[in-house]
């Protein structure tokens, strides 16, 4: 009973992980492309300290000054006044940007996947294993 759940979790969460990677190169393919840069490191107060969260700016095609917050936020920050980053913006809403880096494009696809494989493996490997055991 508990591996049927396992691996319909499992198979539940990879179909999300791969719905969310199409969304994600869906945007990628359609988005245009500019080099933002850091211009402030906004200080997040949390009960565990204090993280640092990147404001990026960026020029849209048509000359629009753009001001991107990072979802992200570190301690030590991860980012530097100064640095400069690929970003892919919506031309229809440049407000809806992503900063290019492997993570922060993929992150809900990693997650989920990673998380989605074990149980697959554990629920799925059940059922095989049944078979070698007869």
């Amino acid at each position: 009973m508990w591996y049927t759940i396992t691996l319909a979790v499992g198979l539940l969460l990879l179909v999300v992980a791969l719905s969310k990677l199409q969304k994600t190169l869906s945007f990628l393919k359609m988005s245009e492309r500019a080099t933002g840069t850091v211009i402030e490191l906004e200080r997040v107060k949390d009960s565990d300290g204090d993280t640092f969260k990147p404001i990026f700016k960026f020029e849209t095609k048509n000359h629009q000054q753009i001001i991107h917050r990072h979802i992200g936020s570190s301690n030590p920050s991860s980012w530097s006044v100064g640095d400069e980053v690929m970003i892919a913006y919506d031309s229809a809403d440049p407000s809806e940007a992503r900063v290019l880096t492997y993570f922060g494009t993929f992150s809900w696809t990693i997650i989920l996947g990673a998380i989605a494989m074990p149980l697959i493996i554990v629920g799925g490997g059940y059922y095989v294993s049944l078979s070698y055991l007869r």
